[in-house]
């Protein structure tokens, strides 16, 4: 009578000569290290954990601290949306910074400041230029307050700086990869 093999069985023999190469298991490795970087992001910016979790957990994953940082760094890039409220990215991106040389540190600095700067000012001229709108339509007084979150000038104006922002701190990560790697 002949014997029943099991899947388990089966697929050992296929697979038999397969053999992982060293480029294979860099590839898996580097995913492995990518998917626990982003459950930590994901974890931290759900407010699950705080910024000195994400610290202890990071450290924790067995990986290069350069390769690490750089691709925290790319999950903080792509996580930046400019219509949501970026204060927690912000703040994990400053303790990220703290880690770096000061150059790097001082240059996100500045442009955190930049845009920030450059929101509060939109706020002001799209704020003036709405009452101003509303007054021609008949609508005035001390108590108008508009809401310009919900105008398509505040939108406009606010997806520019996101933009003008997200390329500098894709310009400034591959400057930070050209400092690591020398």
């Amino acid at each position: 009578m002949s014997a029943i093999k099991s899947t388990i069985e089966l697929a050992m023999e296929r697979t038999k000569g397969l053999v992982m190469n060293e480029d294979e298991r860099k590839s898996i490795a580097l995913k492995e290290t990518e998917n626990k970087v982003k459950a930590v992001v994901k974890r931290y910016l759900e407010g699950i954990i705080e910024s000195d979790g994400v610290d202890r957990e990071i450290t924790r994953i067995g990986a290069d601290e350069g390769l690490k940082r750089s691709i925290l760094i790319d999950r903080l890039i792509d996580e930046f949306d400019i219509k949501n409220n970026n204060g927690r990215l912000l703040e994990l991106i400053n303790v990220i910074c703290d880690g770096l040389k000061e150059p790097s540190k001082h240059e996100m600095k500045m442009m955190q400041k930049d845009f920030l700067d450059e929101t509060g000012k939109s706020e002001t001229t799209v704020r003036e230029k709405i009452i101003n709108l509303l007054g021609e339509m008949g609508i005035s007084g001390g108590g108008v307050e508009p809401n310009i979150q919900e105008w398509d000038e505040w939108s406009e104006c606010v997806e520019e700086a996101g933009r003008a922002f997200k390329d500098r701190m894709i310009g400034w990560k591959d400057s930070l990869k050209a400092v690591n790697s020398e």
